[in-house]
């Protein structure tokens, strides 16, 4: 190689590591705003809006984050599923509002959870916080669904899987904080221990809760592997309040 082409080897080199930098720095907005995108593919550092919930979470290749209204799907995945078997929110009419849960109709090996915002005061066991003994029945019945959604309390030891978590052999459990978020996460197992047949986690920071959930629409459960549930907990540990 001659000394210009050797030169002109050394540009591209450097033209090629700015280009990964700004591919790599590149963020995307996610919410319903002006200027706010819908959906992000991977790899991207998106931003979320969700209502009071506004948090940071990087996406890997082969990794979706779709947003609608005011809830959110990750997605891990060469492309989208099709929206017959896509990742979606479930809800019914209760007396306290509103039941939900994220469910999937589609491949049940796919790893993917659902993310919605909601107040730390729509829950009585995530904190030593104690609500008034006289809020309203239909607001017991908000916090009790909201318990089984996040089963585990914070203590001073750290987050402790409470009752509403079940039997310790049938889940596995895991922990973290930081000054921007703390939460925790639950894969539910299968009698084979083998697979991750529905995901629980909640992120707190201050009075915002970020719950994430994924759980099968059909009679038969999530089969997620080991390999594709450390790709979820990945993703959540990337979550970061803004």
């Amino acid at each position: 190689m001659n000394i210009r082409g050797f030169r002109g080897f050394l540009f591209g080199l450097v033209a090629l590591a700015q280009t990964d930098y700004v591919v790599a720095a590149t963020t995307v907005q996610i919410g319903n705003a002006t200027g706010q995108s819908a959906i992000a593919q991977g790899p991207v550092e998106t931003v979320v809006d969700m209502q009071s919930c506004r948090f940071s979470m990087p996406l890997l290749q082969d990794q979706w984050l779709k947003f609608d209204d005011f809830y959110s799907v990750f997605v891990a995945a060469e492309q989208l599923p099709k929206p017959s078997r896509a990742p979606r929110l479930w809800q019914a009419q209760t007396s306290s509002g509103a039941d939900w849960h994220f469910e999937s109709h589609g491949n049940l090996s796919q790893p993917w959870f659902g993310l919605m915002c909601e107040n730390s005061e729509n829950f009585s066991l995530l904190t030593d916080w104690k609500p008034p003994g006289e809020d309203a029945i239909a607001v017991q019945l908000l916090r009790d669904e909201n318990n089984r959604r996040c089963p585990a309390t914070l203590t001073d030891q750290g987050w402790v899987p409470n009752s509403m978590a079940g039997h310790p052999d049938k889940y596995t459990f895991e922990q973290w904080g930081g000054k921007k978020s703390s939460g925790f996460i639950f894969g539910f197992l299968d009698k084979s221990r083998q697979h991750i047949t529905r995901i629980a986690f909640c992120l707190l920071r201050g009075k915002d809760v970020l719950i994430g959930s994924a759980e099968s629409g059909s009679s038969a459960p999530l089969a997620i592997s080991n390999e594709g549930f450390e790709q979820i907990k990945t993703a959540v540990r990337g979550i970061a309040f803004e």
